[in-house]
C-alpha cells in the first residue's frame, strides 16, 4: 500500500516525516542505488548540528550563513540548489524580461 498510494510517493523536498522525524531529501537518479534512506538526518539530529556549530563557532560573525550549511544538510540542499533551484530561477528571470520587453515593445517604453 505505501509503494502504490501517491501521496505516500511524492513529498516536498526538506519536508520531516511526521512519525520518523525523517527529514526528505531529493535523490540523485544517477546515484538512487546507492541511496540508503536510513542515512538522511532526522530533525533530532540537525537540531544537535546546529547546537553543536554555534558552541563551536560562538565567536565568529556567522549572520549571512544559512542555518542548513551548518547541518549535514549541506550538500544535499547545494546540489537541490544547483540542479533545481538555480536553473528554475534562470528560467523565471528569462521569461519575466521577456514580458517586460514585449510591453515596452507595445507601450514604446524602451
Amino acid at each position: 500500500n505505501v509503494s502504490k498510494m501517491q501521496n505516500h510517493l511524492l513529498k516536498s523536498p526538506f519536508c520531516v516525516h511526521p512519525k520518523t522525524g525523517r527529514v526528505c531529501v531529493p535523490i540523485e537518479v544517477d546515484k538512487v542505488d546507492d541511496f540508503d534512506p536510513f542515512s538522511v538526518p532526522t530533525l533530532p539530529q540537525l537540531m544537535k548540528e546546529l547546537d553543536e556549530y554555534e558552541a563551536s563557532h560562538n565567536n565568529e560573525n556567522e549572520s549571512t550563513r544559512h542555518d542548513w550549511e551548518k547541518t549535514s544538510l549541506r550538500e544535499t540542499f547545494r546540489a537541490f540548489q544547483k540542479r533545481f533551484l538555480a536553473p528554475m530561477q534562470s528560467e523565471l528571470r528569462h521569461h519575466r524580461r521577456k514580458i517586460e520587453e514585449e510591453q515596452a515593445a507595445v507601450t514604446g517604453h524602451f
